[in-house]
């Protein structure tokens, strides 16, 4: 993976170099993760995806969940996970999330390959949820054979929430809670698009600026952050859509910035210099965007809302950062 995929994604997958906040089975929450309303005959059941098949005999207990994605999708099915992916948010925790979780699970640290399948074991898991983990592909062959473990439909930060709830309900059968859900998220999404009908075919771009002279631009109509804001009517801009390559991102030196020109224009930072450079940078100044107000400077928990999309992270995203795009695009 190269330098921006691996800069990009920092904040999601979390930094290696961030401590686990604990390692053993004392540490984590034990809740009865399996028996809470799950449906009568839901087992044994078995779902598909991209790397093979999961199976369960029985209602799963002890569950360690691998992304924003299904974390929240585990919570907002009312249950508690035993692990779960750290965040970079304080404490650990998206502030979506934090609410939602009434133990302490281990938070597992992410590095360049994933989570490492010891510290997993260690939690005695009898399922790992990884649909939303941009690692399964380098993680599985070593956590499939221990214990059943699920992986993405599509691709890598391709498939929808939904699709991750979907498979996270199934799982723990509570289908029908899962549907419930699906239906009352996307109510508030639709009602973003009564309140806000200039939104659709409103242009946008997403970036990040991880090291000066350079930005990351999400240029792919597959990614899950890009399909966020399609589900508000808005569209990637026609010149980010067309930068070739096959990755979700692309780095573009300074001097091609006027790429970025859309409707709204929105970067997230990772160091505060990073963001009084660029916005200091004439060439930035210029773009029509920004001379027009339509510039957005999104903060970490923003930022970490749209990357991962989730049940809890959508109304985050609509509540905190949509009524800015609404106002910059004169939606």
């Amino acid at each position: 993976m190269n330098r921006v995929l691996t800069s990009l994604l920092a904040l999601t997958l979390t930094a290696g170099g961030l401590a686990a906040c604990g390692s053993s089975d004392d540490e984590a929450a034990t809740p009865d993760a399996g028996s809470s309303g799950a449906a009568a005959g839901a087992f044994p059941v078995t779902i598909t995806h991209k790397l093979g098949t999961t199976t369960l005999e029985k209602a799963p207990e002890r569950i360690v969940a691998l992304s924003d994605a299904d974390i929240d999708a585990l919570l907002l099915l009312g249950i508690q996970p035993v692990g779960i992916a750290q965040s970079v948010a304080e404490g650990g925790i998206n502030p979506w999330a934090k609410p939602k979780i009434t133990g302490t699970p281990v938070q597992l640290v992410m590095g360049e390959t994933g989570v490492d399948p010891e510290e997993v074991a260690k939690l005695n898991p009898d399922l790992v949820l990884a649909g939303g983990d941009y690692y399964i592909d380098q993680e599985y062959k070593a956590l499939s054979p221990l214990v059943p473990t699920t992986a993405y439909e599509t691709g890598p930060f391709e498939d929808p929430w939904q699709t991750t709830l979907r498979q996270v309900a199934k799982l723990v059968g509570k289908v029908d809670q899962g549907e419930q859900i699906i239906t009352d998220v996307q109510a508030t999404v639709d009602g973003v698009k009564t309140q806000h009908p200039a939104l659709a075919g409103k242009t946008f771009t997403i970036s990040q600026v991880f090291e000066a002279g350079t930005i990351g631009v999400l240029r792919s109509g597959s990614d899950v952050t890009v399909k966020a804001f399609n589900d508000l009517g808005m569209k990637l801009a026609p010149a980010v859509a067309a930068l070739p390559g096959d990755e979700f991102a692309v780095t573009l030196s300074l001097e091609k910035i006027a790429t970025i020109d859309a409707d709204v224009v929105l970067v997230y930072y990772t160091d505060p210099q990073l963001k009084t450079a660029l916005e200091a940078n004439t060439l930035f100044k210029n773009l029509p965007a920004v001379k027009g107000g339509k510039y957005i400077a999104l903060d970490a928990d923003e930022f970490m809302a749209l990357r991962n999309p989730s049940p809890l992270s959508v109304p985050y995203f609509i509540d905190n950062t949509v009524p800015a795009v609404a106002e910059a695009t004169g939606a």
